[in-house]
């Protein structure tokens, strides 16, 4: 079963755990059962608003503290993020007690148990960054610098400049830009990529061809106008 892009709807959850491709067929049967008995009948679902790109201000690595729940006014560091859902995981914060082996328990599998983290929404203000100036959750903005030819987050409250950690940079083949290495053969070298390839001409496609070709086309043609 796939899910159909009309049925899409952000998840904290990771697409290939367990409970969440579970939750994703039993979507994707539904949506087409719903199909087929209501015709002229849409699903609807809650729509979620995410934060802008250029407003998020959290990342991977940062210092916040918890506002809500069990591990309210503590501290920890933030493990990932998920932009669809405006949510973030605390690790070691706001966990849960789940059974990985729930499914099995008739198949007499012994249970393990884990602490999960849960999700933590921005939007809702249940964890905020910790200001390092006086190391108390505080709101944050960017804004450009003293120089003009970059944008620095800052803490509202103090203006206290909040370096983004190195962990926001990381990606799945290097830790910082700095450190990647191309692999000869297989990465595109920048100086190919960024080549100019195509000159612009005022010609359509069929001329174009014509002319690389070298045919000449001695038809009078229409005039054309341009706007």
């Amino acid at each position: 079963h796939k899910l159909h892009p009309d049925d899409y709807v952000p998840s904290d959850g990771r697409p290939w755990e367990l409970d969440t491709f579970e939750k994703n067929v039993q979507r994707a049967h539904e949506y087409h059962q719903h199909k087929l008995r209501h015709k002229f009948f849409e699903l609807r679902h809650e729509k979620k608003v995410a934060i802008p790109t250029e407003e998020w201000t959290i990342f991977p690595g940062d210092l916040v503290q918890v506002m809500v729940g069990k591990d309210k006014s503590k501290t920890g560091v933030v493990s990932h993020v998920n932009k669809e859902t405006n949510a973030v995981f605390v690790r070691g914060r706001h966990t849960k007690l789940v059974n990985d082996h729930e499914n099995f328990a008739e198949s007499g599998v012994n249970s393990i148990y884990r602490q999960v983290e849960q999700p933590l929404y921005i939007h809702k203000g249940q964890v905020k960054l910790v200001d390092p100036s006086d190391n108390e959750p505080c709101e944050a903005e960017w804004v450009l610098n003293e120089e003009g030819n970059e944008y620095i987050r800052i803490s509202k409250r103090s203006k206290f400049q909040i370096p983004v950690p190195q962990l926001a940079r990381a990606t799945s083949e290097y830790l910082t830009p700095d450190r990647y290495v191309e692999v000869e053969g297989k990465d595109t070298p920048a100086e190919v990529v960024l080549e100019k390839t195509y000159k612009p001409v005022l010609k359509s496609f069929e001329e174009e061809i014509a002319d690389a070709m070298g045919i000449q086309d001695k038809r009078k043609l229409q005039p054309t106008y341009w706007y």
